[in-house]
């Protein structure tokens, strides 16, 4: 019987194993739909809004950007999303608070409609 030492996470010891999590790959990245990607000017582009539009919309709608280096507000697809249906919104003429209320209240239907489709039996 060896007396090696042993990890905290040994099966030895009694405890479970313990694994490293994976580091993401580039791949899995690009295809996180929720990973900041796009920096502020490309946002900006994207959604056909000047940098300071988009400054405000993100302020209104709590989607500030993440900033992981560098101090640089980044946006993933996710935020573009919420972001392009507020400048919609702004487009039709409403102001902040009325968006952000909006935007919550659609929120609030979709998580309904998802909670109805989960409680449903099958058709079938």
């Amino acid at each position: 019987m060896s007396r090696g030492r042993s990890s905290p996470g040994d099966a030895g010891r009694g405890g479970a194993q313990r694994t490293t999590p994976r580091a993401r790959t580039w791949r899995d990245r690009l295809d996180d739909p929720g990973e900041p990607l796009f920096t502020m000017a490309i946002a900006a582009d994207l959604l056909g809004l000047d940098v300071q539009a988009l400054r405000r919309l993100g302020e209104a709608v709590d989607r500030d950007g993440a900033r992981p280096s560098g101090n640089q507000r980044r946006y993933s697809r996710d935020d573009l999303e919420v972001l392009g249906r507020a400048a919609d919104l702004a487009g039709e003429g409403h102001n902040t608070t009325a968006i952000t209320r909006i935007l919550e209240l659609e929120q609030q239907v979709d998580d309904l409609h998802a909670r109805t489709r989960r409680t449903q039996p099958a058709a079938g």
